[in-house]
This record gives C-alpha cells, sequence and structure tokens, in this order.
C-alpha cells in the first residue's frame, strides 16, 4: 500500500519523475529559506550562494553534518538542516561584512563576483569548523533581537573555546599543561560569554569578560615567570578557604600577609588574590603602585614586553576598565546592541586567541583545524571589526537600524 507520507513512494521506478518531485522540494525548501531570513539578506542571492557551497563542498558535506537518521535523533528533534545551517553562516557572514555601509555598497558587494567568492570561501570555512561552532547552536535566541555568534569573530572564539576544551581533556593537558585551571577559566568563561552574546543578554556579559581579561593577565605573568606558579597556586588554596569554606583568612595566609614584600599595602583582600607576585624577584622593583592588583600585572608586562606589547597592552587596559564600568552599570535597553557586540567581541578577541595560542605551543598541538588556520581567520575578521569600531558614531548607528532591514 502507498504511504501518502511519502511523496517519492510512487516515483521510485520513475527517474524523471522522481527528479520532478526533488526539484519541488528543493523549491519549497528555498522559499522557506527566503521567507526565514528575509529582511536579514536578498533572497536570491542567498540561495545562489547556498547553492554555490553546497556544490563546493559536495561529498565533504557527510563530513561537516551527521546525516544519519537515528531514533534518538527522532525523540529530540536533533537532525542536522544542511541547507538552514548553511544559510546561518551566508547570512552572519554577510551581515557582519556590511556594518555601516550604505544600501547602494551592500548592491555593489553582492552584484561582484570577488565579493561572492569571499564570502563562499569564509562560509565553508566556518562550516568545516562546526563541529566546535555550529553544531552547538541552538536556533532561536532566548531573547529577541540580534544575532550576532554567526558573525565571524564571535563565531571563531567560540570555535577556539570549543577546542580548548577538548585539549583540557586529555590527559597530556591533566599532566603537562602549568596553569591548568587558568586555561579552563578562560576557556569556560569565554564559552559563557559568547553563549550571551548569542541570546542577547549584552549586559551579562561584561563581568565575565572582565573576569577574564583578569585571568589572563596572570596566566601571562606566570607563562613568563613559572617560578611564580607554586606560590599562585598557594595562594589559589588560600582564596578558596577564604571564599568558600571557612570564610575566614587561613593562618598561613595571615603570616604571608605580614610578611609581604610591600608594607605599603593595607588591603588584605588585593593581597589574597595577587600576594603570589611576591614570588617574583623583581616585580617590585618595577612595579612601584599598586603591586597586588591587575594594574599592577598590566604595569609589569608593559616592563617584559617593552615597546612591541605597547600597544596590545593599553588596548587591553582600556576594555578592561570599560568592562568595569559596565560591569557596575546597566545596559539591558541599550539603544545600539551593535557597539556591545564589536566590544565584547575586542575584549574577548586578544584573551582567547593569545591562550589558544599558549596553550597549543605548551601541549606542542597544531595550531589548525580542519585545515583551517583559525588564527589566521580570526585575526582578518577581527581587522574589519576593529574598523567598522572606529568608525561607530550616533549618526552611523541610526542609518544602520534604520536601514539594516532595507533589503
Amino acid at each position: 500500500m502507498n504511504n501518502p507520507f511519502n511523496p517519492f513512494e510512487n516515483n521510485m521506478f520513475n527517474p524523471e519523475a522522481t527528479k520532478k518531485a526533488l526539484d519541488e522540494f528543493k523549491r519549497q525548501s528555498d522559499r522557506f529559506l527566503q521567507h526565514k531570513f528575509g529582511g536579514q539578506i536578498k533572497g536570491n542571492f542567498l540561495i545562489s550562494i547556498k547553492d554555490r557551497i553546497m556544490r563546493l563542498l559536495g561529498m565533504e558535506i557527510p563530513n561537516c553534518y551527521d546525516l544519519r537518521i537515528t531514533e534518538e535523533k527522532l525523540l529530540d528533534h536533533s537532525i542536522e538542516q544542511v541547507d538552514y545551517d548553511i544559510c546561518r553562516h551566508i547570512v552572519g557572514i554577510h551581515r557582519s561584512n556590511l556594518i555601516f555601509e550604505t544600501i547602494e555598497k551592500r548592491k555593489q558587494l553582492e552584484s561582484s563576483s570577488d565579493y561572492q567568492e569571499q564570502l563562499i570561501n569564509k562560509a565553508i570555512a566556518q562550516i568545516k569548523l562546526r563541529r566546535y561552532g555550529s553544531i552547538h547552536f541552538r536556533q532561536h535566541p532566548i531573547m529577541r533581537g540580534e544575532s550576532f555568534i554567526f558573525f565571524p569573530v564571535p563565531y571563531y572564539l567560540f570555535v577556539l573555546s570549543m577546542r580548548m576544551i577538548e585539549l583540557l581533556y586529555s590527559d597530556k593537558a591533566k599532566n603537562e599543561l602549568p596553569c591548568y585551571g587558568s586555561f579552563s577559566t578562560i576557556a569556560n568563561k569565554g564559552l559563557a560569554a559568547l553563549s550571551l552574546l548569542e541570546d542577547n543578554f549584552l549586559d551579562n556579559a561584561y563581568p565575565i569578560c572582565r573576569g577574564i581579561i583578569e585571568t589572563y593577565v596572570k596566566l601571562v605573568v606566570l607563562m613568563n615567570k613559572p617560578e611564580a606558579i607554586s606560590s599562585y597556586n598557594k595562594f589559589s588554596k588560600y582564596e578558596l578557604d577564604k571564599s568558600c569554606i571557612s570564610q575566614t583568612y587561613p593562618e598561613e595566609y595571615n603570616k604571608e600577609y605580614a610578611a609581604r614584600a610591600n608594607q605599603g599595602s593595607k588591603d588584605k583582600i588585593d593581597y589574597l588574590h595577587y600576594g603570589w607576585v611576591d614570588s617574583i624577584k623583581d616585580y617590585h622593583s618595577i612595579v612601584r603602585s599598586k603591586p597586588y592588583s591587575i594594574n599592577g600585572l598590566i604595569e609589569y608586562l608593559h616592563f617584559l614586553y617593552g615597546e612591541e606589547g605597547e600597544t596590545f597592552l593599553n588596548n587591553l587596559e582600556r576594555l578592561f576598565k570599560m568592562c568595569h564600568g559596565y560591569t557596575h552599570g546597566s545596559i539591558g535597553f541599550s539603544r545600539y546592541p551593535l557597539l556591545h557586540y564589536h566590544e565584547i567581541s575586542m575584549m574577548l578577541y586578544g584573551t582567547i586567541s593569545h591562550t589558544y595560542k599558549i596553550m597549543c605551543e605548551s601541549l606542542k598541538q597544531s595550531e589548525t583545524l580542519n585545515g583551517i588556520d583559525i588564527l589566521k581567520e580570526v585575526e582578518d575578521a577581527y581587522i574589519k571589526l576593529e574598523q567598522q569600531y572606529d568608525n561607530r558614531s550616533t549618526e552611523n548607528f541610526e542609518y544602520y537600524y534604520k536601514n539594516q532591514f532595507k533589503i
């Protein structure tokens, strides 16, 4: 008996009829995709780029997408939708490229064969990394609003964080990676901040970014001064006792505090977080003011890296201060969410990408993933993001939000 719910059953032995049925199925699917992403991208342009990507991927599609139909997938609705996922990559990259661009510029880019080729290549690179990226993303954000997670910089940062967590689960990392807890903190908090960005909880991402920057600065100092790691671990235990267990300062810590190198500093909490720097021989001869603070560590890094690191460290310090301001304020109803996409991405870019590089070097692991030079990809994407951020203005934001849906 024929199954009325199977449009291909009656055409099983009729190639021409089967082709017609498949063509009609594709037309319906493409119409759905055009409707789904309507207002974000020109429909015909989206379908054209999607079809070209699918042809180029060809037999690689099963390597990128799990196409098996299992009972478990049917029950939890986790069957992968290849066309839809590819379109999310296209739309994310294309929209990120068009920030602050005019409608005329958008039309010019969409008609450019060079731009089309670039968009296709960038989308394929993201798709090849989806094991660490889009496979983990929900189809809909929890809070309604803009979608930034498929924009290249946050997408690649998510991939790097997932790869770091994968490496952290290895026995080699557990046994050989110095400052294991710091690497773990940055990777996990990175995922947390990016997930909040995905779900439009932008104001909640800033305090997490602040913690990431602080942990990252400590990590860089410790990787440069490994003799301080044992002291750092000791102070971490003091902090655990004080914060989570006894709620009082351990007696051993009190003795450390009484013998601290900088007697001018009177804050026991600051010393609890940063007292381990006393084990670095030249630290206090370099850092004169606020030695037991994030500012003191950044000052010390300025000494270690000199002019080579000046621009990066100045930028990091500026972002940390900005993050501190947002942490104690409220942007829950920000007029320009796009501004916070830029700032959160900037806060996470230097910290997560450099942490990934340090981890790969420490574990002697390749930095590339599935043949993709991931650090080069995120660097290229970041350069464009930074240029857009430099062009921010009330006029540009107003133009963006007034015209972003004029497709």
